[in-house]
């Protein structure tokens, strides 16, 4: 074999190599997690009854914060608003479900007043505190009320994550959006082909 079979014979390896790594490794980023997730039923922002499985066939990004968060939230929203505008036509096919942390001030109504800031298509919803609780312990998302003096009386401090569900509504991924947009649109790609 000549030096320059050899050469590509090794290039074309190690191209296998790496185009293989990379779908080991999404793969494995996105495999189904039976530990974690789970269906709720809440109310939606219209005041009609909102499970999970309603939106069987779609791609869901759950995430959980509340309406006067000053920054994490708005800033994630913001987030997924970018998102929805790079998957162009097929956004249709995706749904972004905010479930509030604070059903205390967060009514239905401050919940149908706020998300269209963001996109017309997300979808509020809020539950009784003990809802609230045991859906956000199904995706281990952890939230607690800190004191302030101010006249809001209080924030709420709250796992910052974007919880990915695939068509049939199964764990797929947790990301932060502030640090790993790329992998969630990338990984919503993926979804939305392997849907098909």
């Amino acid at each position: 074999m000549t030096l320059q079979n050899l050469i590509k014979v090794l290039s074309i390896t190690f191209l296998i190599a790496v185009i293989g790594h990379n779908v080991v490794a999404q793969t494995d980023r996105l495999r189904v997690r039976h530990d974690l997730g789970g269906g709720f039923t809440l109310s939606g922002h219209h005041g009609e009854p909102v499970a999970l499985q309603d939106f069987r066939g779609k791609i869901v990004l759950l995430y959980f914060g509340y309406t006067t968060c000053p920054d994490i939230c708005p800033a994630t929203l913001s987030h997924l608003k970018l998102l929805m505008k790079e998957l162009g036509p097929e956004q249709k096919k995706v749904k972004v479900l905010f479930i509030t942390i604070d059903p205390e001030r967060d009514t239905l109504e401050k919940l149908k007043n706020y998300l269209p800031f963001f996109h017309p298509s997300f979808v509020g919803l809020r539950g009784s505190p003990l809802e609230t609780v045991q859906t956000a312990r199904q995706y281990h998302v952890q939230y607690f009320q800190e004191k302030i003096e101010s006249e809001a009386g209080y924030l709420m401090a709250h796992t910052d994550a974007v919880f990915l569900l695939d068509h049939l509504g199964r764990y797929r991924g947790r990301y932060q959006t502030r640090w790993t947009l790329e992998d969630l649109i990338d990984d919503v790609q993926l979804l939305l082909g392997s849907a098909e």
